[in-house]
């Protein structure tokens, strides 16, 4: 299972509870669509960081950086190569 997979999975799972009809793409808007807010951002976060083993900083913390799918395995690999 790679990055964006084990992204896709919790979100579904644990912020969708499973209500997704379609399986999330890697580039469907998030935010802006509404999958995401701001707590199940910090709760996707908490996850991030425990999962991966990456610290994301303050500066990160952007809705570009969780706007998709890709957006939030980008930003997995930015930070694990610190």
């Amino acid at each position: 299972m790679n990055t964006n997979d084990i992204v896709r999975e919790f979100i579904t799972k644990e912020i969708l509870h499973g209500s997704m009809s379609t399986p999330l793409g890697d580039q469907d808007m998030l935010i802006e669509s509404g999958i995401i807010d701001s707590l199940g951002i910090m709760t996707l976060l908490a996850f991030l960081e425990e999962k991966f083993s990456i610290q994301v900083p303050g500066d990160e913390l952007i809705p570009e950086n969780f706007e998709s799918i890709s957006a939030i395995g980008a930003l997995i690999e930015r930070q694990a190569v610190k």
